[in-house]
C-alpha cells in the first residue's frame, strides 16, 4: 500500500470517529459516571471493536455480509435493542457516581465501549462499503498489520482524549449537579439513535 493510500485510509477514519455517534456518547458519559479508567476502558472497548472489523473486512467477510442482507438486518435489529437498552439505562440513572471500585468498573466500560461500536450498522456500513476497498483479501500481511495497528491506534487515541476531556476536573465541576440532565440528554440521543436503526433495519 502507498503512503498517498495509507494517508487517504487514516483521514477518511478520522473523519468518521470525529462525527458525533453512540461512541462518542457511551465513551463520554462513561468517563464522566465512572472516571477517568472507565472512560479509557470504553475508548479501548470501541477501538477493539473496530480492530475486529479492520480483521473482518481485510478476510474478505465483509463480502459476506453484503451477500446475506438477512445477516445484516439481524445485526441492524440487535444494534437498535442494544442502544435503546443504553438509552434507558441513561433515564433511569439518578446522576450519581457509582459505589463500586474503578478496578470493577473497567470489564464492564471496556464491554460496553465494543459492543456499542460492534452492533452499530453505521460502523457495519463503513466498513462494508468504504473501508473494506482498502482493505480487500489481496493486501499484503505486513500492509495488513500496519493498517490494523494504525486504525486501532487512532481510534482509541481519539476517544482517550474524549475520556480524558470529560473526566478532568473542569468538566466534572461544571457538571457537578447537572449530571443526571446529561444523562437524559444522552439517553434521549442513543433512544433517538435506536429508533433511526429499527427504522433502517425494517425498509
Amino acid at each position: 500500500m502507498s503512503w498517498e493510500a495509507l494517508t487517504l485510509v487514516l483521514a477518511i477514519h478520522a473523519v468518521a470517529l470525529i462525527s458525533p455517534g453512540p461512541d462518542f456518547a457511551v465513551v463520554t458519559r462513561l468517563a464522566i459516571v465512572s472516571g477517568r479508567g472507565g472512560g479509557l476502558w470504553a475508548a479501548a472497548g470501541v477501538a477493539a471493536a473496530i480492530g475486529v472489523y479492520v480483521l473482518v473486512c481485510a478476510l474478505g467477510l465483509s463480502l459476506v455480509l453484503a451477500a446475506l442482507p438477512g445477516l445484516s438486518r439481524l445485526l441492524s435489529v440487535a444494534g437498535a435493542l442494544y442502544l435503546a437498552w443504553l438509552g434507558l439505562q441513561c433515564l433511569r440513572s439518578r446522576g450519581q457516581l457509582p459505589d463500586a471500585p474503578a478496578q470493577a468498573q473497567g470489564g464492564r466500560a471496556f464491554v460496553t465501549g465494543f459492543l456499542t461500536n460492534l452492533l452499530n450498522p453505521k460502523a457495519m456500513l463503513y466498513f462494508g462499503s468504504i473501508l473494506s476497498q482498502a482493505l480487500g483479501p489481496d493486501l499484503g500481511a505486513a500492509d495488513t498489520a500496519l493498517l490494523w495497528s494504525l486504525l486501532v491506534g487512532e481510534s482509541f487515541l481519539w476517544f482517550g482524549l474524549v475520556a480524558l476531556l470529560f473526566s478532568s476536573r473542569r468538566v466534572l465541576d461544571w457538571l457537578r449537579g447537572r449530571l443526571q440532565w446529561f444523562d437524559r440528554a444522552v439517553g434521549v440521543v442513543l433512544l433517538a439513535l435506536a429508533a433511526k436503526v429499527a427504522a433502517s433495519a425494517s425498509r
